[in-house]
């Protein structure tokens, strides 16, 4: 819960407590290298990296986290590779999501939407899917289309004020010049 209202510090301590106590745990450390990540840790993501791939390196947790501390260090390719790994492992993971990201990263729009649309396919509840897709449609000059899934987003986490933005500022395209809307948005 604390992940989800964005308490990384809070959620942090809970996972050092958890590896204090276990040492070799592989289960929910994908999430801990998302705290990292989100933190920019990137000393501690790496020795999160470097960790599980001496504990078991063929786990799908093990590549999330690995193409986490990629993705940290501006290595796009690798860390899509990684996520490639980890959806061959468990193809039902939340890296669509996540490998749709790098492609926006890459400026590869189509495959970040594919990979969107495969993530709301296993999880249609993932606003950062559905806030995906709206940020690949408008990188694409699509203000419709990037509002209809901005809105998906903001139906599944109404109060981040960053999905509200993000429909502002497509509101304000050339395209729309909905100032009115844009505004009910900023407030």
């Amino acid at each position: 819960a604390q992940y989800c209202l964005r308490e990384f510090d809070h959620v942090e301590i809970m996972f050092r407590e958890h590896l204090r106590n276990d040492p070799y745990r592989m289960e929910d450390m994908d999430l801990y290298s998302y705290v990292l990540y989100a933190k920019e840790a990137c000393a501690a993501l790496s020795y999160l990296a470097h960790k599980v791939v001496l504990t078991d390196k063929y786990r799908p947790e093990s590549c999330c986290i690995i193409s986490n501390y990629y993705n940290l260090k501006g290595q796009h390719e690798k860390a899509v590779m990684y996520f490639r790994r980890a959806l061959k492992l468990n193809k039902y993971l939340s890296a669509w999501t996540l490998m749709g990201h790098e492609y926006v990263e890459m400026k590869n729009t189509h495959a970040a939407i594919d990979a969107y649309r495969r993530a709301v396919d296993i999880n249609p509840c993932d606003y950062r899917a559905w806030y995906g897709l709206g940020q690949a449609y408008e990188m694409m000059g699509m203000p419709f289309y990037a509002l209809y899934y901005f809105r998906k987003s903001i139906f599944f986490l109404p109060n981040d004020s960053r999905l509200w933005i993000a429909m502002a500022k497509c509101y304000q395209t050339e395209q729309l010049y909905m100032l009115e809307e844009a505004i009910k948005c900023y407030n």
